[in-house]
């Protein structure tokens, strides 16, 4: 569905000579992606809203996507598999946090969160096939998701004396980023 709804608009743009036809894959695939990220906004606003748990939700997007940015990961082969896998990772992650609230201590949370660092330090970037980085970006990518994952880790635990509700999401939702990480290391082991 994105892929249409990308070419329609990359055609229209090109016919009304906004863009260069040269230029139109370049549209198509920005288009998709930016498609696809509204559509995972969307899962998790929706989700988010029927559950009571909106600021739960904006909390899973914002880290889930500004630490997968830079961080690398599984990536499912098609759109709807995509939104699939992200709409039931938010919801586990929902519920991990929930369910383990009321026994979650901040020793707990930071043993998760050094899994989490240690799939960063190790595998940090994780290149998509489709949009392999050079060895300089590499480099940046790698430096950006260290530090972001040591700023997680300075919110995790300010949130835990704040709004231990909040600590338990943005953990889980870290976690869950560093599964991402290690399937595709595994699925990449797999094929060499």
């Amino acid at each position: 569905m994105a892929n249409r709804v990308a070419v329609k608009i990359a055609d229209f743009l090109c016919k009304n000579n906004t863009i260069r036809n040269k230029d139109k894959d370049i549209y198509i695939y920005g288009f998709e992606i930016f498609l696809s990220n509204l559509i995972n906004f969307t899962i998790v606003v929706v989700l988010g809203y029927l559950l009571n748990l909106f600021y739960h939700a904006m909390l899973f997007y914002i880290a889930f996507v500004v630490t997968r940015s830079y961080s690398g990961g599984y990536h499912a082969s098609t759109y709807l598999k995509c939104h699939i896998a992200f709409a039931s990772i938010f919801l586990v992650t929902m519920f991990m946090s929930r369910l383990l609230l009321p026994t979650i201590s901040l020793v707990y949370l930071l043993v998760f969160i050094a899994i989490y660092i240690g799939c960063i330090f190790e595998y940090a970037p994780i290149e998509n096939s489709n949009k392999p980085l050079l060895e300089l970006d590499k480099l940046k990518y790698r430096k950006i998701s260290i530090v972001i994952s040591l700023c997680w880790t300075a919110f995790v635990v300010a949130l835990y004396f704040i709004a231990r509700e909040y600590a338990a999401t943005l953990t889980f939702t870290l976690v869950f980023v560093a599964m991402l990480m290690l399937i595709e290391v595994n699925k990449r082991k797999e094929l060499y």
